[in-house]
């Protein structure tokens, strides 16, 4: 798990990077840099799925609530990997910025006009911070992540919400709360040697 959330966090880094160096001309995308960025991105989000995953799996207590976190989180990240997929398709189909603008607003309902797509990309990150956090708090408990952990997950959070140019200092929080992770060691002792 500490891994995994070390790799997905560093992804989040790096899209900030490109990011910052792809709106040194005051706009961003469409380019490589846009879809460099945005490979980054969706990667990492997909690692934050199995994040989610891999944190309930661990827990010894309170599974239910592990289960319902998973739930919640998943459906934040599937909010994020559509929108990521959308700004995707954009930036390819985009000659230029007022393009990317236009076509942008062709799949603003994609795929399927389903009437979610609005709500979501408000709750979606608020879902998958729930979900996260959540899990993040059962394992403090647990004593399997640090009483810190979720208050640098929070705080990753609320530096990205302020301000998307604090993308690489927001995904470097998000790291550090997987940094102490001891679920690496209490996994090893109850997989069999043969697996």
């Amino acid at each position: 798990m500490k891994t995994i959330g070390l790799v997905a966090a560093g992804l989040l880094v790096a899209y900030g990077i490109v990011r910052l160096a792809d709106g040194v001309d005051g706009q961003h995308g469409p380019g490589v840099a846009w879809t460099v960025g945005h490979l980054l991105i969706l990667v990492g989000f997909v690692l934050y799925g199995v994040l989610l995953v891999r944190a309930r799996q661990v827990l010894t207590r309170r599974r239910a609530v592990g289960t319902a976190a998973v739930v919640v989180g998943m459906v934040g990240v599937a909010a994020f990997v559509r929108v990521i997929v959308v700004d995707l398709i954009v930036g390819f189909r985009a000659d230029n910025h007022a393009e990317k603008s236009r076509i942008g607003d062709l799949y603003e309902r994609w795929p399927g006009d389903l009437g979610i797509y609005e709500p979501l990309y408000t709750v979606g990150p608020l879902l998958f911070l729930a979900g996260l956090l959540t899990l993040a708090v059962l394992l403090v408990v647990e004593r399997q992540l640090p009483a810190w952990s979720p208050v640098l997950l929070l705080a990753g959070f609320v530096v990205i919400s302020a301000n998307l140019d604090l993308m690489p200092l927001g995904g470097a929080l998000l790291g550090l709360a997987f940094v102490s992770s001891t679920t690496g060691s209490r996994d090893r002792r109850r997989t069999p040697a043969a697996l």
